[in-house]
């Protein structure tokens, strides 16, 4: 059962939508029975979604019956709202649970179907686990569900990253220093809610709390992504002296970290700009600055900006002449 996980995982947590023919509506009552049988036996589809109502309920037209999924039936409990296009745009497995023949509607559910799977892949998780020592090479699918954050000295940390893996609902944690195989500052702008990644599961742990307990699996991706330092065309590309594009991904006392155009998973140390260069530095801008250290071995890539290249809705205000309004 090498890869059956990982295919698993595919399969609860979406995958390219199949390309599907348009019918002429017309009313089959074959094809409501057919539903009907798939909810008696219980069987699996795939499915992609074509609206997303007010309430979160997504639907699609399948001849002359409208099939339904109610915002609550993907994990349980109703999802935010403002993710319904990001929703809209995933694809399910889902399982009948109603049919309604007056309105010729068929209502689906993906959470039933994942509580369905989540019992065998848990089990087959943790017997791997066992038979290996918490050394197994557990590679999984699983979807980005919250960055967590803590505050330290008033300033917002990211600490990690909360994973749904396989898709069934079973929680998986990646500290952020299990992230990459760099030092890596912050997860906002790296990854966000909804991002399908693999990691590789290593225990399984018990998080005390007042209420509930969470179980979760702790994970990691190093095991998975190269390490971009022991790259050999990372010294041929970038020298002492290059002018780079750096795009800022956090603020932090006395320096920024930033990421140059095309360079994955190296943060650049960077200073801010010096007094005559008067500018802002806002995560998610890019600037143009000028290497000035670069060390593979210590793992070190510092830059100086010289210019911001991406600030034009952010200029300071000019100052009101005397005997303007306000």
């Amino acid at each position: 059962m090498k890869d059956q996980l990982y295919e698993i995982s595919g399969k609860f947590l979406g995958g390219r939508k199949e390309k599907e023919h348009s019918y002429a509506p017309e009313r089959t009552d074959g094809h409501l029975e057919r539903y009907k049988k798939l909810m008696d036996t219980g069987e699996y589809m795939q499915m992609a979604f074509e609206k997303a109502g007010a309430d979160g309920t997504l639907s699609k037209v399948d001849k002359d019956i409208i099939i339904c999924m109610a915002s609550d039936a993907i994990t349980g409990d109703p999802y935010d709202l403002r993710y319904k296009s990001q929703k809209l745009a995933d694809v399910y497995y889902v399982k009948v649970v109603r049919v309604d023949d007056e309105s010729r509607t068929v209502w689906v559910s993906h959470n039933e179907a994942r509580k369905d799977k989540r019992p065998e892949i848990e089990e087959e998780i943790n017997n791997r686990l066992k038979k290996d020592n918490g050394n197994a090479n557990l590679r999984v699918k699983g979807k980005v569900i919250r960055i967590q954050s803590k505050t330290v000295d008033g300033e917002n940390i990211d600490t990690g990253v909360w994973l749904d893996l396989c898709g069934v609902g079973i929680l998986g944690f990646v500290y952020i220093g299990d992230w990459a195989n760099t030092f890596t500052s912050a997860l906002k702008g790296t990854v966000s809610y909804g991002d399908v990644v693999e990691v590789c599961i290593h225990e399984k742990k018990i998080r005390k709390q007042k209420k509930q307990d969470i179980i979760y699996y702790a994970c990691s991706r190093k095991e998975l992504v190269e390490d971009p330092w022991e790259q050999k065309s990372l010294e041929e590309k970038y020298h002492v002296g290059d002018i780079v594009r750096i795009k800022c991904l956090s603020l932090k006392k006395g320096h920024w970290f930033g990421e140059i155009n095309g360079l994955e998973d190296i943060q650049v140390f960077t200073e801010y700009p010096s007094s005559a260069r008067d500018f802002p530095i806002i995560p998610g801008m890019e600037y143009m600055g000028k290497i000035y250290y670069m060390n593979t071995k210590e793992r070190s890539l510092k830059a100086r900006v010289f210019q911001a290249l991406t600030l034009e809705g952010y200029e300071k205000p000019e100052n009101n002449q005397e005997g303007e309004e306000m």
